[in-house]
């Protein structure tokens, strides 16, 4: 077999069907890889699918996922892991409840474990999901380095066989790119890639006004300049201007009254009618992974940079561009069709189900936050008093089950907080931090004898010496039955 040969070049002035796409300046001119044979064109076996998502963001990341796992169950997709790099605490373990729920709990989940955080926090979905459904993860900070599981997986892989699907930020996989041999590997990033990788179908860019920067690309731009300019294997771009013409959603209330995802779709979509859909980027970058160009699409081959601001540039190169994006071909109700269709299919499979129990608001997003009472007061499944400030207030929970995880908020003015269980003092909860964040995972034990227990929260008398106030919040609390 003959081994693939990449030669950098720079790229000046783009062009795309013979029209200035816009001139680079010097400062953004960067290079990009040649690909000397022909497209790797998906469809042809069983794809074994690396799934990177900004999932919390937009709900069509758990579509994509729900679509990996019906493919899974086809037999036409392994899904070998899954990795999240968005600032949503929950992605991760959002991702992970989806996979126990459809059967597959042993797919390894990783998180991007830098300090960017190119989005803000979102909980409209992911969150939920994760206080509702099984999961190992508690939040983000349980999962393992998202590159650390990159490199695990594909070190065990054969050569050539994985196909990336990233469908959020190219955080990741820079990181990935970057990263340096270590006890999976001793090939550093780019060579593990060139090895191991024979495709990524991502979705970013937009390739029909170059004018306009999209938005996994515009978010972390530099990210997306590395992985353009230096991935050593063809990418395949979904940009744009495809998902925006795909709805997807009005098929969910087929899938489960219990369905993650369709659960997702529900919060995320505000229409009553239940015909409410979702403009389908990221299922479209899942389709074209596992089923290829079919009926659906054609591509324009080429050579592609990213500008500073997150805007394209192309270049025709039929021969030897290692960068293409598709071209819609079909009627979008067609495309509109499958995507829904295969959807819908992933079922159910967890005969270890594992009972759990959240108590939150009622409308099952984050919390409210109530009136700032001198005391908590009892705590049951129809309303909660979420934080208090006065030294001393507490609350009080009877429940019966085998653990809970503790879910709060930490920031700059909050105190410290006495978790007493069965009238014994467990811990010392300082949640005082530098930086806000609005939920996360405080305490959890789930060992507990089976049986009934009492759980009491109080604001500790004393607080770290560089808080402004004493105050507490609690978020959420998961029952482990």
């Amino acid at each position: 077999m003959k081994k693939r040969k990449f030669v950098m070049m720079a790229i000046g002035t783009a062009a795309v069907f013979g029209m200035t796409a816009g001139t680079v300046s010097a400062q953004e001119q960067t290079p990009y890889v040649q690909y000397e044979y022909a497209w790797p064109e998906p469809g042809q076996e069983i794809a074994n699918i690396i799934y990177d998502t900004d999932i919390a963001d937009d709900v069509d990341d758990a579509g994509g996922l729900a679509m990996l796992h019906a493919y899974a169950d086809e037999g036409k997709a392994n899904l070998l892991a899954v990795v999240a790099d968005s600032s949503c605490i929950y992605g991760v373990s959002c991702a992970e409840s989806i996979n126990i729920y459809y059967g597959r709990p042993d797919i390894p989940v990783g998180t991007y474990k830098g300090d960017s955080e190119v989005t803000p926090e979102s909980y409209t979905y992911c969150k939920p999901v994760t206080m509702k459904y099984q999961t190992t993860l508690r939040d983000g900070n349980d999962a393992r380095d998202a590159v650390d599981v990159y490199r695990e997986v594909l070190a065990a892989q054969p050569d050539g066989s994985v196909t990336i699907v990233s469908v959020g930020f190219l955080t990741n996989l820079t990181e990935l790119l970057n990263s340096q041999p270590d006890e999976y590997s001793d090939l550093d990033g780019v060579e593990l890639v060139r090895q191991k990788v024979k495709l990524i179908s991502c979705m970013g860019g937009n390739f029909q006004d170059f004018n306009s920067a999209e938005y996994n690309f515009s978010c972390d731009p530099d990210a997306a300049q590395q992985v353009v300019a230096n991935c050593p294997v063809p990418i395949m771009f979904s940009g744009f201007e495809i998902g925006i013409n795909l709805d997807v959603g009005e098929r969910r209330y087929e899938m489960a009254q219990d369905d993650p995802v369709r659960l997702s779709y529900d919060l995320y979509l505000t229409d009553d009618t239940g015909l409410a859909t979702r403009w389908s980027w990221d299922l479209s970058a899942v389709l074209y992974a596992v089923e290829g160009l079919g009926d659906y699409w054609s591509m324009e081959r080429g050579d592609v940079s990213v500008l500073e601001d997150g805007r394209t540039t192309f270049e025709k190169n039929e021969k030897t561009g290692a960068r293409a994006f598709l071209v819609a071909k079909a009627d979008e109700t067609q495309v509109e069709a499958r995507l829904n269709q295969v959807m819908i299919s992933a079922e159910k499979n967890n005969p270890n189900e594992e009972k759990v129990v959240c108590l939150e608001d009622k409308n099952g997003r984050i919390m409210r936050y109530g009136a700032n009472g001198e005391t908590w007061g009892i705590w049951d499944s129809d309303q909660l008093v979420s934080y208090a400030s006065k030294p001393g207030a507490y609350m009080t929970l009877d429940f019966e089950g085998v653990g809970f995880d503790l879910y709060g908020g930490v920031d700059a003015d909050q105190g410290m907080l006495s978790v007493q269980l069965d009238g014994q003092e467990v811990s010392i909860i300082d949640t005082y931090a530098e930086k806000r964040v609005g939920s996360k995972c405080l305490y959890s034990v789930r060992e507990l004898e089976p049986g009934k227990h009492t759980l009491k929260l109080v604001i500790s008398e004393e607080k770290n010496v560089d808080s402004t106030d004493s105050i507490v919040r609690i978020d959420a609390i998961k029952l482990h039955k």
